[in-house]
């Protein structure tokens, strides 16, 4: 069962300099991995996130054109790092 965080929309969630939030998909954008930090700021656990699509933590104030650069360079095989 997946939680509900639509609450977490409103706050911002902090993390260190040194945290790396990270996760993998495959080509369909299902999410393969997450690490630790990735699952604490996303607000859910890596059972949860494993399997299901990636855009269900995507913020809805991301970038257009951000999220078109990732999906670029994704599809040619390259890894994408948001900053």
């Amino acid at each position: 069962m997946v939680q509900n965080t639509s609450a977490l929309l409103d706050q911002e969630i902090d993390f260190a300099d040194d945290e790396q939030l990270v996760s993998t998909t495959d080509m369909r954008g299902i999410i393969t991995y997450a690490n630790d930090h990735f699952c604490r700021v996303a607000g859910y656990s890596r059972e949860e996130l494993i399997g299901r699509p990636h855009n269900m933590v995507r913020h809805p104030d991301m970038p257009k054109a951000a999220f078109a650069d990732l999906w670029q360079h994704l599809k040619a095989g390259q890894a994408w790092r948001g900053w």
